[in-house]
């Protein structure tokens, strides 16, 4: 029994450590729910607006959200791949609130805060080179802007919460 025990413990470990990427095509069908097993990280690239909307609206009926999904609840670390220009239509409370991790052309983290003066600790915490979202109603420190140019993160600015398609 020690030894399945065993076994299993190192199936747990490598899994931590293993990545699979894939690359969303709407009209495919998804991966296996096997790499979930397999892969605590998955990377999906060329994610789409509309992917993000049926993902926000959590419509299972969409086999590509349902895998999404059944990974969240595997625990899978989720990273999507966007393009600059779909930052815009990613809902704030998605940055905020869901287990997935937006990723500018794979090197440029998306990121927000949930409250109203952005300091300069909070920009420096951030990786270099990350892309930060924030609304008219947030503002930052004249520190926090220092640090962001050093660091070449770019500042979004939304005139509020919600996302293009959410208006």
């Amino acid at each position: 029994m020690d030894h399945l025990i065993e076994q299993v413990l190192t199936k747990i470990r490598q899994r931590e450590h293993q990545s699979f990427e894939v690359d969303y095509l709407d009209r495919t069908l998804p991966p296996d729910d096997k790499v979930f097993t397999d892969f605590a990280n998955v990377s999906v690239n060329d994610v789409t607006i509309d992917l993000l909307i049926e993902l926000y609206r959590v419509n299972t009926t969409n086999s590509w959200i349902h895998w999404i999904l059944q990974g969240i609840s595997f625990q899978v670390n989720f990273t999507f791949n966007i393009s600059q220009y779909m930052v815009n239509f990613i809902p704030k409370k998605m940055l905020l609130d869901w287990p997935v991790k937006f990723v500018v052309d794979k090197e440029s983290p998306v990121v927000t805060f949930n409250k109203k003066t952005v300091s300069r600790g909070d920009v420096a915490g951030l990786p270099d080179k990350a892309v930060l979202v924030v609304t008219d109603a947030q503002s930052l420190t004249t520190e926090a802007k220092e640090v962001s140019r050093l660091k070449q993160i770019t500042i979004q600015i939304r005139t509020d919460e919600d996302c293009i398609w959410q208006k």
